[in-house]
């Protein structure tokens, strides 16, 4: 066996094969992953940051997932104009949780917080 390996292979034994060059094309060879995330994204409608609710506990991060029921009742979306732009406090699940954060913000920090129903 090990005089096989030393000596290799007859050149008139060796399988011969053509080599193909594969013509990348991005286009065409992606579009029909495009199209599908197009199509998925129509269904989805239009997507809305949801922060992750992230606590820590002795040191260690706790990553906290939001059951789907939890966000089917949020009803109004909290909204902060800063610097960069439009930041998202958080979403209420009623319209009375939300005014009295808008009037506490108001109150204490002096900015206005727009209120958003989802």
């Amino acid at each position: 066996m090990a005089r096989a390996f030393r000596s290799g292979v007859e050149t008139n034994k060796k399988v011969r094969m053509p080599l193909r060059h594969r013509v990348w094309q991005p286009i065409r060879d992606l579009q029909s992953l495009t199209t599908r995330a197009q199509r998925t994204g129509k269904g989805m409608g239009p997507l809305v940051e949801v922060p992750a609710l992230v606590r820590i506990e002795d040191e260690h991060w706790i990553f906290e997932r939001i059951d789907q029921s939890t966000l089917n009742q949020l009803t109004h979306r909290l909204v902060v104009a800063g610097e960069h732009g439009e930041q998202t406090l958080g979403v209420t699940e009623n319209l009375h949780v939300a005014l009295e954060v808008a009037k506490r913000m108001a109150e204490l920090e002096q900015r206005v917080v727009m209120i958003q129903p989802l």
